[in-house]
């Protein structure tokens, strides 16, 4: 399980379902603040599923979710991931770090 973190505020939690190297398919539960950063990471996801990874746009929805400069926090872990990809479906996420 892995708190989604933006600076100190909690966007939501993940709960791994599954592993499917090198993703990590999980549920996710947001709260309120996720409403903030929801378009954002929404615009990435269907970029990259347009498989258009050298496209302006693609990078563009890239940039913006890095500036998001959101980090995973495994609960009850130490390590904090604050490099990966995400792709958030609605209540399904899929990371990669």
């Amino acid at each position: 399980m892995w708190s989604l973190m933006q600076g100190d505020t909690h966007v939501g939690t993940l709960v791994l379902d599954h592993v499917d190297q090198p993703w990590f398919h999980c549920r996710f539960t947001s709260t309120t603040a996720w409403e903030a950063i929801q378009p954002t990471v929404s615009a990435w996801t269907r970029a990259v599923e347009q498989d258009r990874s050298d496209d302006r746009e693609t990078v563009a929805a890239l940039e913006a979710v890095d500036a998001l400069r959101l980090v995973l926090v495994p609960v009850g872990g130490s390590e904090t991931i604050d490099e990966f990809l995400l792709h958030v479906e609605g209540d399904n996420v899929r990371f990669r770090y």
